[in-house]
């Protein structure tokens, strides 16, 4: 082979050991390994109770049991009587230790050596407000509270029975029943309310630590009784909140529907019936709302009471004169709580459903005057309040539009939930 042959096959080997060389990757395989990620240092704050550091302390809770009091319970676990008098004296422009109250929670937190003296005693005043004594060397008080959340939510439910129980079964405060028959009272009569009616609200409710905390508030509210609809329309005004209806008008009327909140009508208004006790035949010219003893009788409007006394047929009884048109009368009460001649407002407690008189079971026996004529109050109509001013009218309705729409969405929930469910 000449040498330029061989020195061209050289140059070519060369040449493909430096191409692979330079091309391939020779070295070992490595796998892919994912890092990993840089741990974020948390800052690990000790345990804390009423604001007060428990590291290295105990907390023993408690409930007040009658008949205790401030100095009994600190006296107790070893706080020296001058220290009691010093907190005592401390709380005062806050609270009087002396309203202490039993049932009310408690706590005690002390080292976590035992029989130590404790280092704080805590008395829950409500849901919110709590006293915080500080024991040590500087005895101290302080008046804390815990922060209240307030959100808004809307329900639709249809009755199978006592409203109470129906919104307590649909997860909601019951007492939500109780503010719905006050934002109605004037409109709606809760005695003739039908099973599969319907009640749809939107609402606010105040919470502390995932608890209810106080009335909820009904910010609008539709009740639907077959063709029959009810609305209402919360509107803040300079004397505080009023109700509206669709058009503007206030849902307050001269005359609340009836004298109880909760109650059933027993015997309606009748030219002829067959009296319970007497077992004649004669008119009953009232309306006879039955419930237990002891519930509260209201007015039915503003007013002066006539008469407050007692005969035998009508047991004890209160009059009210509410204007030169009309008049009402409350009957076999068990208490009278309002005197002849004192002035009454509308929803003020008068008295208490009893059975005094010729009543066979506790009712109050309703009775309204019209010009000098007893009349069926079912029957009449009474005029409004004041309706929407105009200067707030866009505003109102505008309120209104809103709400409607979240009503309409309450009720799409509760359909798409009936759906589901059957």
């Amino acid at each position: 082979m000449s040498r330029f042959r061989i020195g061209l096959l050289v140059t070519v080997v060369v040449a493909g050991m430096a191409f692979v060389l330079l091309s391939v990757d020779l070295r070992p395989r490595v796998e892919y390994v994912e890092e990993p990620e840089e741990e974020e240092l948390v800052e690990l704050l000790p345990p804390t109770a009423y604001g007060i550091n428990m590291e290295g302390r105990v907390m023993e809770e408690g409930r007040v049991a009658s008949g205790a009091t401030f100095g009994d319970l600190l006296g107790k676990r070893g706080v020296p009587s001058n220290t009691v008098h010093a907190l005592v004296e401390l709380a005062k422009p806050r609270f009087d230790v002396r309203r202490m109250r039993s049932g009310h929670p408690f706590a005690f937190i002390r080292s976590e050596v035992p029989g130590s003296v404790p280092s704080h005693f805590i008395y829950e005043v409500d849901a919110v407000d709590y006293l915080v004594f500080d024991l040590g060397k500087n005895p101290s008080v302080e008046l804390a509270k815990r922060p209240v959340v307030e959100e808004e939510a809307s329900l639709s439910i249809a009755v199978t029975g006592a409203l109470y129980n129906d919104i307590t079964r649909a997860g909601a405060d019951p007492d939500l029943a109780m503010a719905l028959s006050e934002v109605f009272a004037w409109t709606v009569d809760f005695q003739r309310i039908q099973k599969n009616d319907t009640f749809t609200v939107v609402y606010s409710q105040q919470h502390v630590e995932g608890r209810p905390y106080g009335r909820p508030k009904v910010l609008a509210a539709r009740y639907t009784s077959g063709e029959r609809v009810k609305v209402a329309y919360r509107v803040e005004q300079a004397d505080g909140a009023q109700y509206f209806d669709a058009d503007g008008n206030s849902l307050r009327k001269a005359f609340l529907k009836a004298p109880l909140k909760f109650s059933r009508i027993s015997s309606g208004f009748s030219s002829k019936r067959l009296h319970p006790v007497q077992k004649v035949m004669k008119a009953h010219l009232g309306t006879d709302y039955a419930a237990p003893y002891g519930t509260p009788i209201l007015a039915v409007g503003d007013g002066v009471v006539e008469t407050a006394g007692q005969t035998g047929g009508n047991g004890k009884f209160v009059k009210i004169r509410h204007n030169a048109t009309y008049s009402t009368q409350y009957l076999h009460m068990r208490k009278i709580l309002v005197k002849q001649g004192q002035r009454v407002a509308q929803g003020d407690v008068i008295g208490e459903v009893g059975s005094t008189g010729l009543a066979t079971g506790p009712h109050v026996c309703f009775r309204f005057w019209k010009n000098g004529v007893q009349v069926d109050h079912r029957r009449e109509e009474f005029p409004s309040a004041e309706p929407i001013a105009a200067a707030q009218r866009p505003a109102f309705e505008q309120l209104r539009d809103s709400m409607n729409v979240r009503l309409d969405e309450a009720v799409a929930e509760a359909e798409k939930a009936r759906l589901i469910v059957f």
